[in-house]
């Protein structure tokens, strides 16, 4: 019983002395925050009233060191809010400007009631240069790896919607830019059409180049790996003299096409093109013959082409010669 009597006891000791602890903390608390006091803090810069067809081309300086003075609560409402700010107003600014940093510029955070702004310590200058804000559609290119499973082949160009994309900023900047391209994606066993959405690179802060899409869509068709043997395809001449007539012997040729299923399935002679050119071949001095040039829709592969030379009638003026 009497170890419960003093244990009792200094329990309610110590609650008693816990609650003047507090009350202490508290009167000492209220009587600092009554204080007044200095205190230094770094403020952001923000820039307002840009002048329109203008944009801000230069890094301002992250923090501006202030000093406040003001009472303590007022003080600690600085220090956790953290929302007080230098305000330049740019909309007298036609090119370049100075601003010499004053103390008018500084606008407390909200509920800072007595908080007065004393000094800019550092920098006390900034430097604002604005440049012509323009806009201009450049291409979009996308970083992709696709691997079909084998026997299976990707059926080019691939699509993108949009296939480019407007991006506005400063002049000297958009000028230069003539394509930007997707964050990298890689498909692994492509066996289908595939379609996905490709995250766009932005392009780095400092260049304050805005775009106005964030991504594009991806399509591309994977088809089964086919190949046709296509014979008797004309060979034509081009950029021949208009007074000469030629023809190459012999005046056809085969060879074979492989490609997506699909695309080969529909695939014609007419839309394969082979042609000797007559302007490139002036200094050759081969005599063997000349060899056809062979033009192919897109995602159509071609080998085997037989045969691989072709010589020359040419008939000038109703007299025909052969030229090798």
């Amino acid at each position: 019983m009497a170890i419960k009597s003093a244990l009792s006891a200094l329990l309610e000791n110590l609650r008693v002395k816990l609650v003047v602890g507090a009350l202490a903390a508290l009167f000492w608390f209220a009587v600092v925050t009554e204080n007044v006091y200095e205190y230094d803090v770094d403020v952001p810069i923000v820039t307002v009233n840009v002048p329109a067809g203008k944009i801000l081309a230069n890094d301002l300086p992250a923090k501006v060191r202030v000093r406040f003075e003001g009472k303590g609560r007022a003080l600690l409402a600085l220090m956790f809010r953290r929302d007080a700010r230098i305000v330049l107003d740019l909309a007298n600014v036609h090119r370049r400007q100075v601003f010499g940093l004053k103390r008018e510029m500084v606008h407390p955070p909200r509920g800072g009631i007595g908080l007065t702004p004393l000094q800019i310590l550092s920098p006390d200058t900034v430097r604002v240069q604005l440049s012509n804000l323009i806009e201009k559609l450049i291409a979009v290119n996308a970083d992709v790896k696709i691997t079909p499973v084998p026997g299976y082949t990707v059926v080019q160009p691939w699509r993108l919607v949009p296939d480019s994309v407007a991006i506005s900023g400063p002049e000297e900047v958009v000028r230069d830019v003539d394509a930007i391209v997707t964050a990298h994606r890689e498909f692994a066993n492509a066996q289908d059409s595939l379609s996905a959405s490709l995250r766009l690179l932005p392009l780095p802060a400092s260049q304050r180049v805005g775009l106005a899409a964030s991504t594009v869509q991806f399509f591309v068709d994977v088809q089964k790996l086919i190949e046709v043997t296509l014979h008797e395809i004309p060979v034509r001449v081009q950029n021949a003299p208009r007074h000469i007539k030629i023809t190459p012997v012999p005046s056809t040729l085969s060879l074979t096409v492989e490609g997506g299923e699909k695309l080969l399935l529909n695939l014609k002679r007419e839309d394969i093109v082979a042609y000797i050119d007559y302007a490139r071949i002036h200094d050759d001095v081969a005599t063997a013959g000349h060899p056809a040039y062979i033009r192919t829709p897109d995602g159509v592969r071609y080998r085997d082409v037989k045969p691989t030379l072709f010589k020359l009638m040419i008939e000038v003026q109703n007299h025909a010669s052969a030229r090798h």
